[in-house]
C-alpha cells in the first residue's frame, strides 16, 4: 500500500552514497503495485508516492540528493532544476514505444490504429523523450482498442517491465545502465493534438469515429470541437440537458461553450 510520510524541516543528515528514497510519480493505484516490488529488494527504502511535481518543492534537499525519481505513466513535466536535485538519476516508465516520443502518444497510437505498442524505461533529461533508454518492450494490439483498453495493456506491460528492472531501480546507485537504442525522429505534439480536434462540419463518419476515439477524452486542455456560426461546440460524453444548445455530427454530440 502507499506509505504517507511526514518530512520534518531543520538539519538534514549528509547526502547518502546508497539509494535510500524512490519518489514515484505516479496514480496512487500503480504505486500499490510498484511499491512491494522495490521494498522487495531493499526493505529499508523510503518510498513516496506523488501526483504532482509541484510536491517536490517541500521535501528536503537531503531526501532527494540520497534518491531516485521514477515516473510511471504520468504525462507530468518535470523540470530541469528539480531533476537536477535527485542524486541517483530520475527515469519514466512511459507508456509509449520509443517511435511516439512527445506528447499523448496513447491517444495518437488509437488514432493510428496501431497494430503493434510498447513501453519504454528511460532517463529524464530536460528535453522531454531524449534521455538514454535503458529496456523497452512490445505487445501486439488489434488496432481497435479504446483509449482506456490500450493504457491499461500499456500500465500491464509497463508493470512488467519495472518488476524486471525494481533490483537495479532500487539497489544500484548513480546511473542506470543504458542500452544504445534511440529515439523515433518523429514527435508528437500539443498542437498535432489540437489540430486533430477541430472538427468540420463536413467530416465523414468514419474518421470522425477515429478522433473521437483517440481524443474524445481531451488531452487536459483541448477536446474536440466544432466551428459553426462563428460559435463553438464542444464534444460531449453525456446527454445534452434541455437547457444547453448543441448539435449532432454522425451521432455525435456537441454543446455550445458557455460564454461570458
Amino acid at each position: 500500500m502507499v506509505r504517507n510520510i511526514t518530512i520534518m524541516a531543520g538539519n538534514q543528515p549528509p547526502v547518502a552514497r546508497q539509494v535510500t528514497s524512490i519518489i514515484l510519480l505516479t496514480e496512487p493505484r500503480y504505486a500499490e503495485g510498484l511499491i512491494p516490488l522495490l521494498l522487495a529488494h531493499k526493505n529499508d527504502l523510503t518510498v513516496i508516492q506523488i501526483n504532482h511535481p509541484n510536491e517536490l518543492l517541500d521535501f528536503p534537499e537531503s531526501l532527494l540528493a540520497s534518491g531516485r525519481l521514477i515516473s510511471f505513466g504520468s504525462r507530468h513535466y518535470v523540470p530541469q532544476d528539480i531533476l537536477q536535485q535527485f542524486g541517483h538519476g530520475c527515469y519514466e516508465l512511459r507508456f509509449g514505444p520509443v517511435d511516439y516520443p512527445g506528447w499523448a502518444a496513447l491517444n495518437f497510437a488509437v488514432y493510428n490504429q496501431v497494430k503493434h505498442y510498447g513501453v519504454v524505461l528511460h532517463e529524464m533529461l530536460k528535453v522531454i523523450d531524449s534521455g538514454p533508454i535503458i529496456a523497452t518492450r512490445h505487445f501486439a494490439c488489434t488496432g481497435q482498442e479504446s483509449l482506456k483498453e490500450l493504457t491499461d495493456l500499456a500500465a500491464s506491460e509497463g508493470m512488467a517491465l519495472f518488476a524486471e528492472h525494481a533490483p537495479a531501480i532500487a539497489t544500484h546507485t548513480g546511473p542506470l545502465p543504458a542500452t544504445a537504442q534511440g529515439w523515433g525522429q518523429h514527435l508528437y505534439t500539443k498542437w498535432q493534438f489540437t489540430a486533430l480536434c477541430v472538427v468540420e462540419l463536413d467530416i465523414d463518419a468514419h474518421e470522425l469515429d477515429r478522433r473521437i476515439r483517440a481524443f474524445g477524452e481531451g488531452d487536459g486542455h483541448t477536446r474536440p470541437f466544432v466551428m459553426s456560426d462563428k460559435r463553438v461546440f464542444l464534444y460531449q460524453t453525456k446527454p445534452l440537458s434541455e437547457q444547453q444548445d448543441g448539435l449532432e455530427l454522425h451521432g455525435h454530440l456537441f454543446a455550445a461553450r458557455k460564454t461570458g
